[in-house]
């Protein structure tokens, strides 16, 4: 009888047989599976008798079925044994659980398979970008083409390349025409090894609805291979990407909600508190976000996200002085980041200083000119300095560029002023980009 910690995973193995090409139309076999589930479950070996199946299964009389004479369960237990050994012979070769038939019994077995071996590479490169960082994220992505040389179709290696090039890209901050379709090419060439467990498939879709939303806006797909994604497997890192997109959708307490399963997972990740304070800012509940945020920077001072955040942070909710220091702290910290200038170009704008914040703003352009500044940031400038037709204008760059900031712009306070102009909804509306207002909900909350 199986184990009551075991049926979950039981249970979700048999719902992915079911849906797979051998069972799809099986409906036979599929009940006759589930009632030898159900018996072994039970413990009723009475029910394991040729008669008992045969009246019970294939719904033949019990006054008049005579095994001896009439050989259904018999004839149906050899198929089902062949339809079980097409399924882990394809759709089913990374299944962690395992149906057996064992010929001459009708007691179904039920199994854990091992996890298959990967390469050290592979667990290298994810404890890579496990750490957060954009050299960690570049590293896995060299570990991840390291391993591609040699095992040029493993589903897991495509994965991580993936997964960090995604991670990269949000983590600069910068336009990624090129790497964004390079992400989405190496998750659909993941998702092509059928090796690929449901977890890491399900990752893999993660990633798609990532890339579908950030980088294309297309909200139908990134909707669709989110649902698939759950289907999967449900993961923190799953439950933290739909938060993601239902806040920039402004969708805040279904995104609240999202990320509290996250963490319910995974109590450990900053990064998840970090982005609970950003639903907490987007929303503007300052206090609550920077509570958030200063929990995280206890832990972990460096935390550039958390850093940047809260320096945002001073500003929107009015404390330009304070705001000004922490950017200029950061641009000392990192010079080669663009956040702290555009933080210091708004909070000159905010202040009145005008001049101070054209210059830190040409400064800015010519970072944009050599592609280490994105438009967004530009756009966030004019629009404090009340320039909203330039303000528009990088934006209208920004979309073109596929700037993963922009999927932003809906909720960002830094461009508040610009919410009673018509002309800015209907950008948003042409861009994809937005909440409720102006585009449909992405998740069902």
């Amino acid at each position: 009888m199986l184990r009551r910690m075991d049926a979950a995973l039981v249970d979700a193995e048999l719902d992915r047989l079911a849906a797979s090409a051998p069972f799809r139309r099986a409906h036979r076999h599929l009940r006759f599976l589930r009632h030898l589930l159900a018996l072994g479950r039970a413990g009723d070996a009475a029910g394991l008798r040729e008669m008992a199946l045969g009246v019970a299964v294939f719904h033949r009389r019990a006054d008049q079925f005579d095994p001896r004479a009439d050989s259904i369960v018999r004839v149906e237990a050899r198929r089902l044994r062949g339809k079980l050994a097409e399924y882990y012979a394809g759709e089913g070769r990374s299944a962690r659980v395992e149906f057996l038939l064992p010929v001459g019994s009708y007691q179904l077995q039920v199994r854990l398979r091992a996890p298959r071996a990967l390469p050290e590479a592979i667990h290298l490169g994810r404890a890579a970008l496990g750490l957060g960082t954009l050299d960690a994220c570049q590293r896995a992505v060299q570990l991840a083409e390291d391993t591609l040389a040699s095992h040029p179709a493993l589903g897991a290696a495509w994965l991580l390349k993936a997964a960090a090039l995604v991670a990269a890209v949000g983590l600069t901050a910068l336009p990624a025409p090129g790497t964004m379709p390079m992400a989405r090419e190496a998750a659909l060439r993941a998702l092509g090894d059928e090796t690929l467990a449901p977890v890491e498939q399900a990752e893999a879709h993660g990633l798609l609805a990532t890339i579908a939303f950030s980088h294309d806006r297309h909200w139908p797909e990134a909707l669709a291979r989110v649902r698939q994604a759950q289907s999967l497997a449900a993961s923190a890192a799953l439950h933290a990407r739909e938060g993601w997109m239902l806040m920039f959708a402004g969708r805040f307490d279904a995104a609240r909600q999202a990320y509290a399963a996250a963490r319910a997972l995974d109590p450990l990740s900053l990064n998840y508190r970090v982005h609970e304070g950003l639903i907490e800012l987007y929303a503007r509940r300052y206090a609550v976000a920077a509570t958030a945020f200063d929990d995280v920077l206890s832990i972990s001072p460096g935390h550039l996200v958390a850093q940047s955040l809260a320096a945002a942070l001073h500003l929107y909710a009015g404390r330009v002085d304070a705001g000004l220091r922490a950017y200029r702290a950061l641009d000392e910290t990192l010079p080669a980041l663009s956040i702290g200038l555009c933080g210091i170009a708004q909070a000159q704008a905010l202040v009145g200083d005008a001049a101070a914040a054209r210059q830190s703003l040409a400064a800015l352009q010519r970072r944009f000119a050599a592609g280490t500044a994105p438009p967004y940031q530009l756009a966030m400038v004019h629009a404090r300095l009340g320039e909203s037709a330039d303000a528009l204008r990088w934006l209208t760059r920004a979309a073109e560029l596929h700037d993963f900031n922009l999927v932003c712009a809906g909720v960002d306070p830094a461009f508040d002023s610009l919410r009673g102009l018509p002309a800015f909804g209907e950008c948003l509306a042409a861009w994809g980009v937005g909440g409720e207002a102006v585009a449909p909900p992405i998740i069902p909350g």
